[in-house]
């Protein structure tokens, strides 16, 4: 028989071999206690769960193991007896050692190491002593890193309204209406168009929109040229009227203003070969003019690259119009080049920004007007101007970038600055024609860019700050939507067999948790008043009038189901008393107009008498109108005023027998794009998906992050304001479940490692929606940059007597954007004092790229948790005080952050 050196040694060679092939987890001490169905006796006596309670008595003994390895999910360890020697426990090996394969608890999984899923260390079998410090504090690199960004500039909010609603005109049609250093974002298209010019069909109308009219020009192959005039304008003939192409370009009043030709539109004169020739040289039109086609996606493209706008996908396309801000970091994708704009000026501070994708060199040239001098917003502006004044920059602008370093000339020399910046200015940079004043030497002055359209901003003075990454342009004002519901109830609904399914949709609508808090009003035209279902709206008269009184009144559907929710009822109700039973509707034409008419003329009154709540239309027919007025443009009209001058919104559902076309023509002109199409088959299911498509566009408790290299997610606040009260700052919870239910406040991402929303928490998203007039601020700081920050941190293992610590694992929880990375470090010594002078080894490293390891739970799978034992080596692994260095590094615009971590130890009895 082996002797007790011999046996110890033996085992001592195994565990190095299993430890060399990256099998086992350092050896540790475990009772038998701890071995659940480990397949021995269990003798009750010397084993106890947890850590050594305290000195031994001499000639006790106790069970022990070791764990050797883990295959798959069988964990084996060496099993031995510890005797007490002079009150203090021997190694573990004496008396009846033996080797015991036990299966994994839950979470400990192969290559782990022995924490669970709770993050301490019940899932070791071999091991009751484990220890583990936790940190869920966080460290960022926040103070570490330089602001990446330093120009000074101004906020929106800090203009007069007037200079606001001049530079950002919204919704916006092509780029010219988003100046500010912002961009047209899913531009609005005309209601007099045939279709979305950011969606592929039939060829548009020269003139049915500005945009368009530009991309026809560019490229006349993708637009209809109608005319009444009695011959084409490229053919020689008799003289043209002045005016008779007016809808598509008014080419032939262009050429007959110039006197030279003016004989080519008067009485008995000729539209002769030279009239032909202006159609090119005047009008900018080939001849002969394009043959019918269609608007293809070479023509869209030419949204973005001739009007600057930014189309965006879905059909039909989403058309918000809406000028949104080019963050700092940000570039055009689009543009391979440069593209200059100039953000909110301040103080006589001017930022120029460059949000191409290459680099502006030095020496470009600005100039800048008083208010109204009729220049703003053109591409090449007059400079004969006797109030224009000019400045140059001096620095070159990366992509992404702004520069405030200015200079001009004084008469003498180049001095620091812009000059005459007093009162309101009009300012463009980089204007196409240059004037006679000097250039500095070696200076650009004038650079080719990808578009021109955004090149203007206004000044008015006002406070200077560092650039935000997101702040007062990310506003939503939370207002109580109201829909007043224009049903068609005329005979043909249920000649069609409409009628039932359309009921049961609109009744799944009115019931679903969804339409919870919309006021909803609800009218029926084609009834007459005397019918007991109807109110008179558009029976055999073309009035309006009645049908600007809803047949059931305004109120707010609430979560409880009717009758105690007693909108849901009367609505419900009206729908079953209004069945085309040919009482009432017989005999009535399809009258949208004054049913139109009447409905947007109940929004505007509503909204005089309400204006801090919102009044949309929702419009359901099976037809097209057969009487009153049948005019698409009339009807149109309709829409296009309440929409423009009072931001009423009209959506047209289109029932099966309806024509889409001409309903399109009333939903663009009333700012909702395209009506919704619905098909007889399943027909009460879609209609019920149309109205929560269309109510869903309402109010929103989540708002869209940028790109993560464009924001700090560290730094992200949310400001609520109630519409009478101090503004309050929202807390950061860490997901849905921290906000508990409709208990606490705040706000939290959809995804912490990499974020793309903000969520309000259900009871702060209800008492925004219940307060008309509340308003929620998002503000995000800019990444940080300029240098690495770094974090040490001191830890002491506390193990009681007749034990000494064995440091086992580190697990951590970190977000990493873009290419920044969080590196680890650790070095022990036996006290404090002596952690100065220990070597540090290397742990690991947190990034997202080329391989994510962002998290690593304590829970694997391998390489996770990081192996502390094996990265201090002999004899640091066993030392008493652990330091900890993390170091965050900012990259490519990505600030880090280390939400969690855990160091664990042991504490088994000394050898």
């Amino acid at each position: 028989m082996r002797s007790r050196a011999e046996r110890m040694s033996l085992i001592k060679a195994g565990l190095l071999v299993a430890l060399a092939a990256g099998m086992a987890s350092l050896p540790v001490g475990c009772s038998d206690d701890k071995l659940p169905n480990a397949g021995y006796d269990n003798d009750g006596g010397g084993g106890f769960g947890g850590v050594a309670t305290g000195p031994c008595e001499s000639g006790q003994s106790r069970k022990c193991g070791i764990k050797l390895a883990q295959h798959d999910d069988i964990v084996t360890c060496y099993m031995g007896t510890q005797t007490c020697q002079n009150g203090t426990w021997g190694e573990c090996g004496d008396g009846s050692q033996y080797m015991k394969s036990v299966s994994a608890p839950p979470g400990v999984g192969p290559g782990s190491g022995p924490m669970n899923a709770l993050g301490n260390c019940a899932g070791n079998p071999c091991d009751p002593y484990c220890q583990n410090y936790n940190d869920d504090a966080g460290i960022n690199a926040d103070g570490g890193g330089q602001p990446l960004y330093t120009w000074q500039g101004g906020q929106i909010t800090g203009l007069p309204n007037g200079l606001v609603n001049k530079g950002l005109i919204q919704p916006c049609t092509s780029g010219a209406d988003c100046q500010f250093n912002t961009y047209c974002w899913h531009p609005k298209t005309a209601a007099t168009c045939n279709h979305s010019k950011c969606e592929a069909g039939g060829k548009l109308n020269w003139n049915c929109d500005p945009c368009v009219k530009e991309i026809c020009k560019a490229d006349p192959s993708c637009c209809n040229y109608n005319h009444s005039c009695s011959h084409s304008i490229c053919a020689t003939g008799a003289r043209l009227v002045k005016g008779c192409d007016s809808a598509s370009d008014d080419c032939t009043t262009k050429i007959c203003n110039i006197p030279a030709l003016a004989y080519c539109c008067q009485n008995n004169q000729n539209w002769d070969a030279a009239c032909v020739a202006a159609v090119n040289t005047v009008c900018g039109l080939p001849c002969p003019l394009p043959p019918a086609g269609t608007w293809t996606a070479a023509c869209v493209a030419k949204v973005g690259t001739v009007c600057d706008a930014v189309c965006g996908t879905g059909s039909p396309p989403p058309a918000e119009g809406k000028c949104k801000e080019w963050l700092p970091g940000e570039t055009d994708p689009t543009c391979a080049g440069i593209d200059l704009g100039v953000d909110v000026p301040c103080a006589n501070n001017i930022p120029v920004c460059n949000h191409g994708t290459v680099a502006a060199p030095a020496g470009i040239r600005l100039v800048h007007y008083p208010a109204n001098s009729n220049q703003y917003p053109k591409c090449d502006p007059s400079q004969a101007h006797p109030n224009m004044y000019e400045c140059f920059t001096t620095q070159p602008i990366p992509p992404g970038e702004c520069t405030t370093a200015l200079q001009y000339w004084n008469g003498s020399a180049w001095v620091a600055g812009c000059d005459q910046l007093i009162g309101n200015r009009e300012i463009m940079v980089n204007p196409a024609v240059q004037s006679g004043k000097p250039t500095p030497a070696g200076y650009a002055g004038y650079v080719a860019e990808c578009s021109c359209k955004d090149n203007w901003s206004l000044y008015s003075g006002g406070t200077c700050g560092p650039p935000v990454c997101g702040g007062d342009k990310q506003i939503a004002t939370f207002k109580k939507i109201n829909y007043f519901i224009q049903m068609d109830r005329t005979q043909s609904m249920v000649n069609s067999g409409i009628w039932n399914p359309a009921v049961t949709g609109m009744t799944a609508f009115f019931q679903s948790a969804g339409a919870a808090g919309l006021g909803i009003a609800m009218e029926y035209f084609g009834l007459a008043a005397a019918a007991p279902f109807g109110n008179g709206c558009a029976p055999g008269n073309c009035l309006s009038a009645p049908c600007s009184q809803p047949y059931i009144p305004l109120g707010t559907l609430t979560a409880a189901a009717a009758p105690t929710d007693a909108q849901e009822q009367a609505l419900v109700q009206s729908l079953i008393n209004a069945h085309p039973n040919g009482s009432g509707g017989s005999g009535y034409g399809t009258r949208i107009y004054p049913a139109l008419e009447g409905a947007l003329l109940w929004a505007q009154n509503m909204l005089a008498s309400n204006p801090a709540e919102t009044y949309d239309v929702i419009m359901l027919t099976d037809g097209d109108p057969t009487d009153c007025n049948t005019s698409q443009a009339a009807n149109a009209a309709l829409a296009a005023n309440a929409f423009n001058n009072f931001g009423i919104k009209t959506y047209m559902i289109a029932l099966p027998g309806s024509d889409p076309t001409f309903l399109d023509a009333i939903a663009a002109a009333g700012g909702t794009s395209t009506a919704i199409d619905v098909t007889a088959a399943n027909m009460a299911a879609q209609l019920t998906t149309a109205l929560n498509q269309i109510t869903g566009n309402g109010v929103t408790c989540s708002s869209d992050l940028p790109a993560l290299n464009l924001f700090d997610p560290g730094d992200v606040t949310l400001t609520f304001t109630p519409s009478s009260g101090p503004a309050v700052a929202l807390p950061k919870r860490n997901d849905l479940a921290a906000c508990n239910g409709n208990v606490n406040t705040g706000w939290y991402y959809d995804n912490n490692a990499a974020p793309t929303k903000v969520l309000l928490c259900p009871k702060s998203c209800t008492t925004a929606q219940n307060d008309p007039g509340s308003t929620i601020e998002l503000a995000l700081g800019c990444p940080k940059g300029g240098g690495p920050k770094t974090v040490t941190i001191p830890y002491q293992a506390q193990c009681p007597p007749g034990s000494k610590p064995v440091w086992n694992f580190f697990a951590y929880n970190s977000t990493t954007p873009n290419t920044s990375t969080i590196d680890f470090r650790v070095r022990s010594a036996d006290t404090q004092a002596l952690l100065s002078g220990a070597t540090w080894k290397n742990l690991g490293t947190a990034q997202s790229t080329p391989t994510d390891t962002q998290v690593c739970p304590l829970t694997g799978p391998a390489p996770c948790p990081l192996d502390l034992f094996a990265t201090l080596g002999s004899p640091d692994q066993k030392r008493a005080w652990l330091e900890l260095e993390v170091t965050l590094t900012p990259a490519g615009g990505g600030s880090p952050v280390l939400n969690t971590f855990d160091a664990t130890y042991s504490c088994p009895p000394s050898e």
